[in-house]
């Protein structure tokens, strides 16, 4: 007998009718909620992007289907990875079935899923089932007795396991009463269901006891199946739904590009973000795709440092506003005072604690954009409260002032380069390179080390450069993350005329938040630049046979990569290229490159003091010392700055915090 599938096998007609007819109001309801529910993400600020189709559809492939930022944690990784493609095979077995009785059955009298191709079907299926299954059990364990910090411990996470083991368990039961039922010849193909089979026909089972079990948990299986339908949105489950979307709808903008204020609209009543509707309903949709893994939670610094901020609650606490104020948004009738965010369901501490390391991006396997958010809610506090921390407003109105966040007198930019001839643009009018020093390389003793060491760099290599001198002023965009979109812009078209003045074809910068800014903020607002960090141009100049190094192969490093030039701009190589040429041996700390930790100094941090119990340059530089190293080196001002503090307030004498120019300054033959 040529084997085939039996579909409905044992299944009366009055079953079967109530399995269509249950199964379809299920996904009704399932629907209907889904609807009300892009509903509420439909009433924040904007609309859902349909831009760049093709990038966006790639970008679900990578992320929602393959699955890429999963896979970066083994255990995780395989557990999720053999859930998702188990079920994505099962629901397309179920389909197939559905399609061989429903299409090929009814219809053409033969059937789909017959010969050879049936047989491979059954083993495939056992196969998913048997791996699903197993999944399931990495699952259970992990949270009862890893139990990883970062996790979230609710019913809804049990339910979900449960719902999923029993619902794996009856369909596999189901094959394999059948089997004990009608023993074919084929039943080896079904491998875990002749396996179970065998253990039932131990207990002398008549068939008619087979029939009257197999159908009850026919019934119990497509009834679960029904009531995963119908909660499903209530249940972590919602995430197979929410997480592709999410990543479908996910932002294009460059990592290190925030979204831009229109200042001058007089009609705007309202800048950043206090209430629920404020949002975007990207971020809205952000909010409900959070699958509560964790991993934002476990590279955050702020985190590690004791601070009130958890990027994860953050977003689960966005999410709490929209199930809150469902009502009043459904409603229309309530203004945004009802329905308020800011302050209120994410604290003041939280945002303040927030160094815009953008590890919780990085992390985020559904592409969630935690630090948009968080520095939306911080425009609301600055720009409409002026809620702002004493030091920090301090700083802004220095930068206002003074042009400069230290403060320091207008006239002084240029000390740092006493001694030396260093060439200005108000003299030259044009050059190859521009150099911009920047506030730090200006005021901050540690960093005009670097600046004087670019000043070598440049010379001896006959670079044609200059710098702007006192016609610097700071670009502020470090205010411009602490919310101050104002005086980030004001900078911004004050430093593009400048720059608009002269001639040169490459702009060179020591700062990664200045690279950062010039690079992908400025273009906006017609500064287009060919813009190169410092750990570049000296690269290319080193591999070019520009410069010639002298070599301390003797010398231990380890190096710190900066947030802005790594994870918001993917430059890791430059610098340890460098390094290398000078035979400086680098030690990797366990913590670099993509999973490297803050210093604990961007998102404005440097400026203003937020409690933590072990502050985050000294988690840092603790890390850096267990290599073994006793010179650390950067690439960033504010990374040479916290680290130096936390190596002065721990007493850690002994290290070395340099910049690696200074290390190929050091090594000019």
């Amino acid at each position: 007998m040529t084997p085939f599938r039996d579909t409905y096998w044992n299944i009366p007609t009055w079953a079967i009718t109530a399995l269509y007819i249950i199964n379809f109001l299920a996904v009704a309801v399932l629907l209907g909620r889904l609807y009300v529910r892009s509903r509420l993400w439909l009433k924040g600020d904007g609309s859902l992007p349909f831009d760049h189709l093709w990038e966006r559809v790639k970008r679900t492939v990578q992320y929602a289907l393959l699955q890429l930022k999963i896979a970066r944690q083994s255990y995780a990784g395989i557990m999720h990875l053999s859930l998702f493609f188990a079920f994505i095979v099962l629901w397309v077995g179920t389909a197939l079935a559905t399609v061989d009785y429903d299409i090929w059955h009814l219809i053409f009298g033969a059937h789909l899923l017959t010969g050879e191709f049936y047989l491979v079907y059954e083993l495939v299926l056992d196969l998913v089932t048997v791996a699903a299954i197993f999944a399931l059990g990495m699952a259970m364990f992990r949270r009862r007795f890893q139990r990883p910090e970062k996790l979230t411990y609710n019913f809804g996470f049990q339910a979900m396991l449960w719902i999923f083991l029993i619902d794996l368990f009856s369909g596999l039961l189901l094959e394999s009463l059948r089997l004990a039922a009608i023993q074919p010849e084929w039943k080896f193909w079904s491998f875990a269901g002749y396996g179970v089979s065998r253990l039932i026909l131990l207990l002398h089972p008549t068939e008619a006891a087979l029939r009257a079990v197999h159908l009850a948990t026919w019934i119990t299986h497509f009834s679960i199946t029904a009531a995963i339908y119908v909660v499903f949105l209530d249940l972590p489950t919602k995430h197979i739904i929410y997480a592709p979307l999410n990543v479908f709808f996910s932002s294009l903008r460059k990592p290190g590009e925030l979204r831009t204020l229109d200042l001058e609209d007089d009609s705007i009543e309202q800048f950043g973000v206090a209430a629920i509707t404020q949002f975007s309903p990207m971020q809205l949709l952000d909010a409900d795709a959070c699958t509560e893994c964790g991993r934002c939670q476990a590279v955050c610094p702020a985190w590690m440092a004791g601070t009130p901020l958890n990027p994860k609650q953050v977003i689960l606490n966005i999410q709490h506003g929209l199930d809150q104020y469902a009502p009043q948004m459904m409603g229309g009738t309530a203004g945004p005072a009802d329905m308020p965010v800011t302050g209120t369901l994410v604290s003041e501490d939280m945002l303040w604690a927030c160094t815009t390391c953008r590890a919780c991006v990085y992390e985020c396997p559904v592409l969630i954009e935690h630090v948009d958010e968080i520095v939306d809610m911080r425009r609301h506090l600055t720009l409409m409260e002026g809620n702002v921390p004493d030091l920090l407003a301090n700083a802004m109105n220095q930068a206002e002032r003074a042009g400069n966040p230290w403060g320091n007198p207008r006239g002084s930019r240029m000390n740092w380069a006493d001694g030396l001839n260093v060439p200005q643009m108000a003299e030259k009018k044009k050059a190859d390179v521009l150099y911009w020093v920047g506030c730090a390389g200006s005021y901050d003793p540690e960093s005009q080390k670097t600046s004087r060491a670019m000043i070598q760099i440049f010379e001896a290599a006959n670079i044609d450069y200059a710098v702007l001198g006192e016609e610097e002023r700071c670009n502020c965009e470090w205010a411009r993350r602490a919310g101050n979109e104002y005086l980030y812009q004001e900078a911004a078209h004050s430093n593009i005329a400048t720059f608009d003045k002269y001639e040169f074809h490459t702009l060179v910068t020591h700062c990664p938040h200045c690279f950062n800014t010039f690079l992908n903020e400025y273009p906006e607002f017609g500064g287009k630049y060919d813009v190169v960090h410092h750990s570049q141009y000296i690269t290319q100049l080193v591999e070019a046979g520009h410069l010639k190094l002298t070599r301390s192969p003797n010398e231990l490093l380890t190096f710190h990569d900066s947030c802005y030039l790594g994870r918001y701009n993917n430059i890791y190589e430059a610098p340890r290229t460098a390094i290398n040429e000078t035979g400086i041996n680098i030690v990797e700390m366990a913590r670099s490159r993509e999973q490297g930790l803050c210093c604990g100094g961007g998102g404005a941090q440097v400026w203003f003091e937020t409690h933590q119990e072990t502050p985050v340059n000294q988690i840092r530089l603790e890390e850096a010392l267990s290599t073994g190293a006793k010179t650390v080196g950067t690439a960033c001002p504010f990374c040479t700055v916290m680290l130096s503090s936390a190596a002065q307030s721990t007493g850690a004498d002994d290290v070395e915090i340099k910049d690696f120019a200074l290390l190929v300054a050091e090594a000019l033959a």
